[in-house]
């Protein structure tokens, strides 16, 4: 999958990849031509040639020096490519992330999504910066056989058996390598994905549970796991691989050696061509040795953690947009679920079957039912949190998997009992749902929301940093934050998720005064999955849910009027236990 990936990349980047192995090439080339230029001075010694000793060694200088500077122009050539690559790249991967359903995000751990970006991008950068030096060395190995080939035949055919040699058995075991490496890799994540789920549920591990209980149910299995892959695959590094190339290099070496020894003692190469040629097949097993480093240590690693990366990022989503999906534009807000029918996946019941409710546009009505009747279920069909099994559900008439799911909920504001907020300031947060806002909107939507007078308070006012999740702001605070953002992006569908139902009576109150105000100036369509029904029974029209089947649909004055309704019993239930 890496390579696939890496191809995409060196198509987008041309001109960095072609750059970059010109001068790998030609690199190469000096570094030969400053070995070649060895054995011309030994031979204008020996032989007591007319060339002058001074020039020859400026020219050994000249390639020397030329050959580093190779390097450096490498290292310019990142500095100005590299970086703007790399964000493409994270761009990219992010792009590829959040194209996936909600469901899918439940299903995988928040650290190791991030995990996989991160790794991907660190391990990228180090297969870039040794894949260099790996065509480097790959080139000197090619134009080093030729020159010998200008030294003596027989000298060149033994280096070409010994590469044809050590190319395959080399090649098969870096494969299993590999593999060992790939499994490591996948393990590592997963550790540090625990790891992170930990540190973000820390106040459930101290409070709730202990430490003890976390390393022994999850994170001491992970990392056991993890050590135990980690030392197989060090085992046949150092075993295998590094064995074989050690073993194989020497005996060539040897033998390698003895046929020089040979061919001088006839008189059949010179002094400098002795020299050379030694030289060359030092070099050449050195390179041999840190092409087996520079793979194992880091290339396939990095290869394995990049492919890790890709094969998590790259699952098939199981909600995807059509190849012509369309924009939705702004909307009107009517809503038909017809014939819906839907279940979990690995699930064989059915949360609704031939479920139709429709919802005309500037409708204000509440949703109530007993746990696990399907509220919360039908308004993820809506947002197409997961797509359903049969029927449809349609906005203005049209089936929203038509829509693209950005434009889709680009239409929907929720507010949910459990308010999404980032690590950011009170602005930013409230900017999320428009960029553009300008303070005057921003401030409007908070004094609508009954949150602007407590923000200005504040030491930093609308710059205060609310902390991850939004731990530093109160639950009240936090469910007002969110209605000024749903105030703030003004959609023609309004979602009320149990949005008070976690906070004490009297913030409860609050907030629902403001949730009421809200509601009166906004023209909005509203589904509001209410606990306390005392909150919905002002609205248009109240549905009454009952194992995924409509039981009861009314205003709360019919609804109440049921002599042994499904509504009226859960009204009196809440009368008779004080929970109105």
């Amino acid at each position: 999958m890496f390579y696939s990936y890496f191809s995409q990349i060196i198509k987008k980047n041309k001109p960095y990849f072609i750059v970059l192995f010109c001068v790998a090439v030609v690199a190469a080339f000096f570094s030969i031509f400053t070995i070649f230029q060895i054995r011309n001075i030994i031979d204008s010694i020996s032989l007591k040639t007319n060339y002058s000793i001074v020039n020859l060694i400026l020219l050994f200088l000249g390639y020397k020096f030329m050959h580093h500077f190779c390097f450096f122009i490498s290292r310019l050539i990142d500095i100005y490519f590299l970086p703007k690559i790399i964000t493409s790249i994270i761009i990219d991967l992010y792009n590829k992330i959040v194209k996936h359903s909600l469901s899918w995000f439940d299903s995988h751990l928040s650290g190791e999504i991030s995990g996989k970006i991160s790794g991907f991008s660190t391990s990228f950068q180090s297969f870039n910066g040794y894949i260099f030096r790996t065509a480097h060395e790959l080139c000197l190995i090619i134009i080093s056989i030729i020159f010998l080939f200008k030294i003596n035949v027989y000298c060149a055919l033994s280096m070409m058996f010994f590469m044809l040699v050590y190319t395959p058995i080399m090649v098969y075991l870096l494969k299993i390598a590999m593999r060992l490496h790939e499994n490591f890799v996948s393990s590592n994540q997963e550790s540090f994905g625990i790891i992170n789920d930990s540190i973000v549920n820390i106040f459930g591990i101290k409070v709730i549970g202990n430490l003890i209980n976390e390393f022994k149910l999850k994170l001491n299995p992970a990392l056991q796991n993890m050590q135990a892959l980690d030392v197989k695959q060090k085992k046949f590094d150092t075993y295998y691989v590094d064995m074989f190339d050690t073993i194989c290099v020497a005996i060539m070496s040897a033998l390698q050696v003895g046929l020089l020894a040979y061919l001088y003692k006839n008189n059949k190469i010179t002094a400098g061509d002795f020299t050379f040629v030694v030289l060359v097949i030092f070099d050449m097993h050195g390179i041999l040795e840190r092409l087996t480093e520079n793979i194992t240590t880091h290339i396939i690693p990095s290869i394995a953690s990049c492919n890790a990366s890709l094969e998590f990022i790259e699952q098939k989503s199981d909600v995807t947009d059509k190849i012509d999906a369309k924009n939705a534009g702004v909307l009107n807000g009517k809503i038909e679920f017809k014939n819906m029918t839907f279940a979990y996946s690995g699930n064989n019941k059915k949360v609704f079957e031939n479920f139709s409710l429709t919802i005309p546009a500037g409708q204000k009505i509440g949703i109530v039912g007993s746990s696990g009747a399907g509220k919360t279920t039908l308004m993820k069909c809506l947002l197409r949190y997961f797509d359903i099994t049969e029927g449809e559900v349609k906005i203005d008439g049209i089936n929203i998997s038509d829509f693209t799911q950005d434009s889709l909920r680009a239409n929907i504001s929720i507010i949910p009992q459990d308010i999404t907020m980032f690590h950011r300031s009170i602005l930013e947060n409230l900017q999320f749902v428009k960029y553009d806002a300008n303070i005057k909107e921003i401030e409007e939507a908070c004094k609508k929301a009954k949150i602007y007078d407590e923000i200005i308070a504040m030491k930093s006012g609308f710059n205060t940093i609310v902390g991850e999740r939004g731990v530093k702001l109160s639950g009240g605070q936090r469910q007002r934050v969110a209605i000024a953002r749903a105030i703030l992006k003004n959609a023609p569908i309004l979602i009320l998720d149990e949005a008070t139902s976690s906070l004490d009576s009297h913030t409860e109150h609050q907030i629902q005064k403001s949730i009421n105000e809200v509601l009166l100036q906004n023209k909005a369509t509203v589904i509001a999955i209410a606990h306390r029904l005392s909150t919905i029974k002002h609205l248009d029209r109240i549905v009454v849910i009952f194992e995924g089947k409509i039981v009861e649909d009314g205003t709360f004055e019919q609804l109440i009027a049921i002599n042994k309704g499904k509504f009226k019993a859960l009204w009196d239930h809440q009368v008779n236990g004080m929970i109105i």
